[in-house]
């Protein structure tokens, strides 16, 4: 489940009823293991359950009052689950809705109309598509909303065939109206919610870890690029991912970083993750160093290990200082492997330059090192990179941050034989293929 953005409604306009209630379900955690031991509440009823061993609640009673709510809902929403945008308008609005790919470029335009006030339904699922990542932009009004939307059914089913581009018009489906909430707890997890429209039926309810294990620094691998952007040359210069307006490339990078991280261990999305990257102009339109937005620490990898205990020891020297020595001069990847060896099974691969925009203290290097502040494959900048593992064990060479410069922000890798790549503009010439340092501030 792909959750963007959740407004609760509030009710207004009621009529009451008499109905039986025989609701159940399980409570499971992101990884779709039971959470026994749950409270579950049916919040109007007042009801409350705890789950067994199975995960499972259940609420079963006779002849109760049910209070519906009017079409009118008083408070908008937008919401993405399951590959259904589900829309709550509070009076007639326009609305629109347009795919791009994770570059900004638009796919389709699926729905522009107006509707009445109302609770609605769009299906995104009825699609075919091209790609693994795609996002959604809805505008309801002057509200507008963007969801990154991966088109796989509820077992993780890539579709297949390319892309609907035909003009077919698609309709909002008004549907029925919210009569009361689900809410599920317990220890270790962030409270979980369900909105229904009937008290009948079955409505599991997934709960994301508070807990989580240490895990807050990964190297974007190579395989994680290509899977987000759908192909095999990576996302080059521009990281907007979907995002729009001023700051677009270092939004999409921060959120590129929290579709990796959640890849690898479920539920870590909590922890805000920042992209190591400098920009000249960010989201309020001045100059962001990429060490002013990755959190105090400490920071980890995948696995636990420490790369740094604080801001001074990142920049201390041409490595993190106090880093494990398992990994000081391999950064892993966000499944905490080596990235010089990203597949254990096969050779080494060239693949250090990780670009940064950055300096030696992590700052701006220069207006002319980061792609367009990271929104274009065709900028003639050539962006600041630096090494994940050492080329050389000293000088420029092996200095995580910088010290070499790519050839352009064109799509594409060379990770062998590096040094036949010099003259072409790709942002991987000579040993990388466009990954990054990715930062959360939560350990």
């Amino acid at each position: 489940m792909l959750r963007i953005i959740v407004l609760l409604l509030t009710t207004i306009g009621f009529s009451a009823s008499a109905v039986t209630i025989n609701l159940t379900g399980k409570v499971k955690n992101s990884s779709g293991k039971a959470v026994s031991g749950a409270i579950v509440v049916l919040a109007n009823q007042n009801m409350i359950d705890t789950t067994d061993a199975s995960g499972t609640y259940s609420f079963k009673k006779a002849a109760v009052s049910v209070s519906r709510m009017s079409e009118k809902p008083v408070t908008q929403s937008v919401e993405l689950n399951n590959g259904i945008l589900s829309l709550n308008l509070p009076g007639n609005s326009n609305v629109k809705v347009e795919l791009f790919d994770v570059h900004g470029n638009l796919i389709s335009r699926e729905l522009n109309s107006t509707a009445s006030a109302g609770s609605y339904q769009f299906n995104l699922m009825n699609r075919n598509f091209a790609s693994s990542m795609i996002l959604a932009k809805v505008c309801v009004g002057n509200e507008v909303t963007t969801f990154q939307f991966f088109p796989f059914g509820n077992r993780s089913r890539k579709l297949q065939g390319s892309t609907r581009t035909s003009s077919e018009k698609f309709v909002l489906t008004k549907v029925s109206e919210v009569i009361d909430t689900i809410k599920a707890s317990s220890s270790g997890y962030l409270t979980g919610s369900r909105q229904i429209s009937s008290y009948e039926g079955t409505m599991d309810i997934t709960l994301d870890s508070s807990t989580l294990k240490l895990f807050s620094f990964f190297v974007t691998s190579q395989k994680a690029l290509e899977k987000l952007s759908g192909s095999t040359n990576g996302f080059g210069g521009d990281f907007r991912f979907g995002k729009t307006g001023q700051g677009a490339g270092l939004l999409g990078a921060d959120s590129i970083c929290e579709c990796i991280a959640e890849m690898s261990m479920p539920g870590s999305k909590v922890k805000k993750w920042r992209a190591f990257l400098s920009v000249e102009k960010g989201p309020k339109g001045t100059q962001v160093n990429a060490i002013d937005r990755i959190g105090s620490g400490p920071w980890y990898d995948r696995t636990g290990r420490l790369l740094a205990d604080k801001l001074s020891e990142l920049t201390a020297g041409n490595r993190p200082i106090n880093a494990d020595e398992d990994i000081i001069n391999d950064l892993p990847n966000e499944d905490g492997v080596p990235n010089h060896r990203p597949d254990p099974t096969k050779d080494y691969v060239d693949n250090h330059h990780t670009v940064t925009g950055s300096n030696k203290q992590g700052k701006l290097n220069s207006s002319t090192s980061t792609c367009d502040d990271w929104t274009s494959v065709t900028s003639t900048d050539r962006p600041m990179c630096g090494f994940s593992w050492p080329r050389g064990m000293g000088g420029g060479a092996s200095n995580w941050i910088t010290g070499f410069q790519a050839n352009g922000c064109v799509a594409g890798a060379h990770t062998t034989n590096a040094m036949g790549s010099r003259n072409n503009k790709i942002i991987g010439s000579d040993g990388g293929y466009g990954g990054f340092y990715c930062f959360a501030l939560v350990p």
